[in-house]
C-alpha cells in the first residue's frame, strides 16, 4: 500500500449462499454440496459461489443452485437473511456472501454439478455432528433455521434442535423436532 509498509488492499468480493430445506422422512434436512475446489476441497458447503460483473446477488444464488445441484428456482422462492463478511472467513480475501433460504417439499433429486463433486440432502443433526463444514456455513445454517422457523440450533455438537415455540414443521405439523438426532 506503499511507505508505511501496510500490506497492500485486496478488493472486497461478492458471493451469494443458499440454504435450502427439505423433509425427508421426517427430519428436517438442508441442501449441501462436496466442494470440488480448494479451499475445502472435499469439504460440505453450501450451494453457493461469486456474484459476476453485472449480476444481482440473487440471480448469482439461482445460477449458483442450479449448477451445482441441478435444482431450478425462480428468485420469488428464495429468501434474503443475511450477510456474512467477518474477517477470514474465507483463505481467499475479503468475501461478503448474501444468504437466502428456501424450502422444497418432498426432497427433490440433486446432482453434483460445475465445482460441485456432488449434491446430497443431509438432516440437520448431521450437518451439526460434521467435524469440517466450509467457511461459515454452519452459522449460516445455523441462522436460516432460526430465522425461516424460529428454533435455535446448538453451538456445540449435540444436533439437537431447541424450539422457540413455533410449528415444529415447515408445513405446519408436528415431528418432534426437539427429538432429532
Amino acid at each position: 500500500m506503499g511507505t508505511h509498509g501496510q500490506q497492500e488492499l485486496k478488493a472486497t468480493k461478492h458471493t451469494a449462499d443458499v440454504v435450502l430445506f427439505t423433509k425427508r422422512t421426517g427430519v428436517l434436512s438442508v441442501l449441501v454440496v462436496e466442494r470440488a475446489k480448494d479451499p475445502y476441497r472435499g469439504a460440505l458447503a453450501l450451494p453457493g459461489g461469486f456474484v459476476e460483473t453485472g449480476e444481482r446477488a440473487i440471480d448469482a444464488a439461482v445460477r449458483e443452485l442450479a449448477e451445482e445441484t441441478g435444482i431450478r428456482l425462480g428468485a420469488d422462492r428464495l429468501h434474503r437473511f443475511g450477510c456474512y463478511g467477518r474477517p477470514g472467513r474465507d483463505p481467499r480475501g475479503p468475501v461478503v456472501s448474501v444468504a437466502y433460504h428456501g424450502y422444497l417439499p418432498g426432497a427433490p433429486p440433486v446432482v453434483g454439478g460445475d465445482d460441485a463433486d456432488r449434491a446430497a440432502w443431509i438432516g440437520l443433526p448431521e450437518l451439526f455432528a460434521i467435524e469440517v463444514v466450509a467457511f461459515d456455513h454452519r452459522d449460516i445454517v445455523r441462522d436460516a433455521v432460526f430465522r425461516r422457523f424460529g428454533w435455535r440450533m446448538p453451538t456445540e455438537g449435540g444436533g439437537k434442535v431447541a424450539s422457540s415455540g413455533a410449528s415444529d414443521t415447515a408445513d405446519g405439523g408436528s415431528s418432534g423436532v426437539a427429538g432429532l438426532s
